[in-house]
């Protein structure tokens, strides 16, 4: 016998998750073209802080659009009406990490008949003849990476939260279009017979069965067609209250609860007349209690924050329900524009949780107009997984300002204090010793988040000075991994730095600065970063 050892193949590697390489968006919106604009997500999820106007929804609405199988607008309304490139120009690409060649949505130059263009190419009107080309139509390539992205893909704004709570006037929430359309439109389920079939296809088979004549195989038809949905619906909603309360309490705690859904069923109305014939009871209540107080209309009760908080546990609630049945590798996006504008910041930290522990297999992309929201929010989130871009009106100007995209780094404050320790090193000293500063005024209204200090409330929170959150933070009592003896000696040197070194050597006509001092006020907010990243 050979003894000879045999060879074992190694298990075959997992199949890599399809992730965003890169977004680029040409002449679309805000960006003006020849040149394409680009965000470099690296497999990543991105966090973008843009100025109102810089161009930070246009990253939604491209994302939105190419990721859809029914998209709200044409190409042609979101070409940038002052570039005056041609309208064949306005495109989005999309570039994955699979190394295959890029999704891409734009419009074609082309002729003939608007009838003979394939399914899924819109004629665009305009000085020259044009067709669009979307990924997930035939025409466009019919490119499965894209069409099984949409499928699960939520892309949510403050408009879509106020759907759930204003928008529905002084009634009950009903939110039987919304959960149809949005929530529960890919649920699967088993009907009659062992097949699975979604909430959208169940639901299109009711409207198909609506019968011309009232013959008996046609009632039969359609009234069958209402079982398999009401049955199906009801499935879906089982699955999906239970998330909907354990996101709420993890957003703002148990307050505010929900009881399960309402529904009552849907039925066909056979009446006499066609004009009184229709699908009746199209009803989704959601009852909500405040402290065990029933709420009849929670939308004038509740809070904007509690609201909101409300409607992004429905909407998130919805795509957890769904993704279990999704291809493994399947691209599962998640784009929240602003939806955080209505929770303050002690509510906005517990969205980020949820974000990076519910949602961890998601690509996520979260854009925001709230700078300090923005510098919290990449100074909380994990480095491995995220990357931050700041996006900035261009030149005002110009006939077409081109907005600035700027990657920046997840963690301000260690930023700003790398750069120091580079310019301390060249004849700057004195810019050294400015950044050395803005880190140090960043990094203890960072610590105060992270160790959960209340500061007193300030309409603007600038109004904060650095003295406050230091005061705040000798309060501190210490913890398991820092001991208060430590944490209050890295305070005080910190502060004795800040007012012999930091503070004047920030200002106009500054002394000459000697480069040990700048050095120890760099090694001390160094320190003091490392104190505060600690549990």
């Amino acid at each position: 016998m050979s003894a000879e050892a045999t060879d074992i193949a190694p298990p075959p590697a997992a199949p890599v998750p399809l992730r965003i390489k890169r977004l680029a968006l040409t002449d679309f919106r805000a960006f003006p073209g020849p040149a394409p604009a680009h965000f470099d997500l690296d497999g990543k999820n991105l966090l973008v802080y843009g100025e109102n106007g810089a161009g930070k929804s246009s990253v939604f609405h491209a994302l939105s659009d190419i990721f859809s199988l029914k998209r709200s607008r044409s190409l042609r309304v979101y070409k940038n009406v002052f570039s005056g490139e041609p309208e064949t120009s306005c495109a989005v690409e999309v570039e994955f990490n699979d190394g295959a060649p890029s999704a891409k949505w734009f419009m074609q130059a082309g002729s003939g008949a608007i009838g003979a263009a394939p399914f899924g190419s819109h004629a665009i009107g305009g000085a020259t003849s044009a067709r669009e080309r979307h990924p997930a139509t035939v025409a466009g390539g019919n490119d499965t990476r894209v069409t099984q992205a949409a499928l699960r893909r939520a892309a949510l704004d403050y408009r879509a939260l106020l759907d759930t709570n204003y928008k529905q006037g002084d009634g009950a929430i009903n939110l039987f279009d919304i959960a149809l359309e949005k929530l529960l439109v890919d649920f699967p389920v088993t009907v009659a017979g062992g097949t699975t079939q979604t909430i959208g296809e169940l639901w299109r088979a009711v409207e198909q069965a609506k019968p011309a004549k009232h013959t008996k195989t046609a009632l039969t038809k359609v009234n069958q067609a209402c079982a398999d949905f009401n049955s199906g619906f009801n499935q879906a909603l089982v699955a999906l209250h239970p998330l909907v309360g354990a996101l709420l309490g993890d957003l703002i705690g148990t307050d505010v609860a929900v009881a399960p859904f309402a529904f009552g069923g849907v039925t066909y109305t056979a009446a006499y007349y066609k004009r009184d014939r229709e699908i009746a009871g199209r009803s989704l209540t959601l009852s909500v209690s405040y402290r065990n107080h029933t709420l009849s209309i929670p939308q004038h009760f509740l809070n904007e924050a509690r609201l909101s908080a409300l409607g992004l546990a429905i909407y998130l609630a919805g795509r957890l329900a769904c993704t279990p049945t999704a291809n493994a590798t399947a691209l599962k996006l998640l784009v929240l524009d602003d939806v955080l504008i209505g929770l303050d910041h002690s509510n906005r930290l517990p969205m980020l949780d949820v974000l990076n522990t519910k949602f961890a297999d998601w690509q996520i992309v979260l854009l925001t107009h709230d700078r300090n929201w923005f510098d919290l929010a990449r100074s909380h989130l994990p480095d491995a997984n995220w990357k931050c871009v700041e996006v900035y009106e261009g030149n005002g100007a110009a006939t077409a300002p081109i907005p600035i995209v700027r990657p920046t780094q997840n963690r301000p404050a260690r930023a700003l204090l790398d750069k120091a320790k580079e310019l301390v090193q060249t004849p700057y000293v004195e810019a050294a010793a400015n950044y050395a500063r803005q880190a140090f005024e960043l990094g203890v209204r960072t610590a105060c988040e992270l160790k959960k200090i209340e500061m007193r409330y300030c309409t603007d929170p600038k109004a904060h000075q650095a003295q406050d959150f230091l005061d705040k933070l000798k309060q501190w009592p210490g913890s398991a991994s820092v001991s208060k003896a430590d944490w209050d000696a890295a305070l005080a040197r910190l502060e004795m730095l800040k007012n012999v070194v930091m503070n004047p050597y920030s200002h106009p006509s500054a002394p000459n600065i000697p480069k040990q001092e700048v050095e120890q006020a760099i090694a001390a907010v160094d320190d003091f970063l490392k104190l505060a990243a600690k549990k």
